[in-house]
């Protein structure tokens, strides 16, 4: 059964994951600041919004899916990727410590340190998959209860961080200490949409447009500010260079500012406005896991390309908003042809 999709969902994914795309290419400045604040909690916001308990009779029917929709694509992806690296690595003579180490390091699945060095935005995957069978487990006592839940996981997460430095936060395989942290944004999320609803928050929002524009302005300021006076956060290499709380915060209101601006656009689209971009934001959020899975060793060579045909450094590249800009562009082509012309999605019925 196909599921039911939400323009602004959709929107909301296609703008995450091109921030995402963006700040790995551009790694310095303020927008890489910005976007580090909140980007991966998104992700774990949107995916919760999404989460039906009900559509899952029993726990082996929703690991059965949910092994399909996302370790099947990861596994493929790491094996086609690590293959990709291999080749170029071998051909431009780089030194390598070991060629099979990053394919084995696939069943590790973290993303901190020097694992999976062929394609580190591959741990988000494994790490959502982890988030989505602790919160099948919490959703089954009271929406307070599990919320209550969710946020506690979290700060014992942090807690342990705290304790333990490196011993917990690199450790534990599938990222599973940002798997804890993260189930308050997919909780929240999750309970949002119960509450609220999809087509209550979008109808809402068309009625009252003007009061939605003035809730994203009021959210811009304190993101903005917070993003440029406290340190970057990667969940991903386990890197929270702020309070737990200041961490937690300054990311809702990165999700509820991209839902707020996503709600816009989408109201926007009602009236055939700037179709063509919102046409595009929304194929980037309907395949963003592909383009998760894909853009790591694609915005390498682009980079590298660029480089070489400016004649400077790949750092120089990362360092300048033109020749990044030019760069992303490239990327994003490349996904799409990739996706284009090989839809693995389509191929084994998955969606993120």
């Amino acid at each position: 059964m196909t599921r039911e999709r939400f323009d602004y969902i959709d929107i909301a994914k296609g703008i995450g994951i091109l921030m995402v795309v963006w700040a790995h290419i551009m790694i310095v400045g303020w927008t890489h600041k910005f976007i580090y604040a909140f980007h991966m909690p998104l992700f774990f916001f949107l995916s919760g919004m999404l989460f039906q308990r009900d559509k899952y009779p029993s726990f082996d029917k929703f690991i059965s899916k949910r092994t399909k929709r996302l370790l099947v694509p990861y596994v493929i992806y790491s094996i086609v990727t690590w293959a990709f690296w291999a080749i170029f690595k071998y051909i431009r003579h780089e030194d390598v410590d070991s060629y099979m180490m990053p394919l084995l390091q696939t069943v590790i699945s973290q993303g901190s340190g020097a694992y999976m060095v062929h394609n580190s935005a591959l741990w988000f995957v494994p790490c959502l998959f982890l988030v989505e069978i602790l919160y099948f487990h919490l959703s089954k006592v009271g929406k307070w209860w599990c919320l209550l839940g969710c946020f506690g996981c979290s700060f014992l997460s942090f807690f342990l961080g705290r304790i333990y430095g490196e011993s917990w936060w690199f450790s534990p395989p599938w990222n599973a200490d940002a798997a804890l942290i993260a189930l308050p944004f997919y909780g929240v999320g999750n309970v949002l949409a119960k509450e609220v609803g999809h087509n209550r928050l979008t109808s809402t929002v068309r009625e009252h447009t003007g009061m939605c524009l003035i809730i994203f302005t009021l959210l811009t300021l304190p993101l903005f500010w917070s993003a440029m006076n406290y340190g970057e956060c990667s969940m991903g290499s386990s890197s929270y260079q702020c309070q737990a709380w200041v961490f937690i915060i300054r990311a809702f209101l990165g999700c509820g500012w991209i839902i707020c601006l996503s709600l816009l656009i989408a109201a926007l689209n009602v009236y055939n406005i700037i179709s063509i971009p919102i046409k595009y934001l929304k194929w980037a959020g309907i395949n963003s896991l592909d383009i998760m899975c894909l853009h790591i060793p694609i915005k390498g060579i682009c980079m590298i390309g660029v480089a070489m045909l400016i004649h400077i450094t790949v750092n120089d590249v990362g360092s300048s908003i033109p020749y990044s800009f030019i760069s992303f562009v490239l990327t994003m082509f490349i996904v799409w042809l990739v996706i284009k012309l090989f839809p693995l999605s389509k191929i084994i019925k998955y969606q993120f």
